[in-house]
């Protein structure tokens, strides 16, 4: 596998969750979601980004022939945002879906346009621009085995919050592809 060790996947906002909450405790309010519970609709214009406090959400997109593909999978200490929807002011491609009970605090996106927050959005964009290269490269570098086998020794986190056909959407996989190789490694 390819050393993925300089653009980890996920994981890496620690810091910046810690500086949007110290940033916004204060001034809104922690909500509880449920599972499959929507808090976007695919076409929606975003409102809002979240901080995860406890939980996990996905943002899926359904074609009109009823299919769902996976875009991302967010989790504790991430901010849940479409950023090219965001920063286009354009309707959300993807749904923002609660795939595990969650904890939030709903940030209105219209903060980030004062003055005292353009740091903070700064580093968000950042953050997200070496995650996107990291996923890429995990997605384009390496076979699907591989990218099971990374989730299995560096994310056993995540595996333990999501089904086996979430994670085989995550990467890029059917999931009877996925269940061919736990089978190969002993896994089921």
């Amino acid at each position: 596998m390819h050393d993925l060790t300089m653009l980890p996947l996920g994981d890496s906002y620690q810091t910046l969750a810690n500086a949007l909450l110290d940033k916004c405790q204060q001034q809104f309010a922690v909500k509880v979601f449920t599972r499959n519970e929507v808090i976007l609709q695919q076409g929606e214009k975003q409102q809002y980004g979240y901080l995860i406090l406890d939980g996990v959400l996905a943002a899926f997109h359904t074609s009109q022939g009823g299919t769902q593909k996976c875009k991302e999978f967010y989790f504790k200490d991430e901010f849940a945002l479409l950023f090219a929807n965001w920063l286009t002011n354009s309707p959300a491609l993807y749904q923002l879906k609660v795939v595990k009970s969650a904890r939030l605090i709903a940030l209105p996106l219209a903060v980030f346009e004062q003055p005292d927050w353009q740091e903070l959005k700064q580093q968000l964009v950042t953050q997200q621009l070496i995650f996107k290269e990291a996923k890429e490269a995990f997605l384009l570098l390496n076979t699907p085995e591989q990218r099971y086998r990374y989730l299995l020794t560096q994310k056993p986190h995540w595996l333990a919050q999501l089904t086996l056909t979430e994670v085989a959407m995550y990467i890029g996989i059917s999931a009877i592809s996925l269940s061919r190789i736990r089978q190969r490694l002993n896994l089921s």
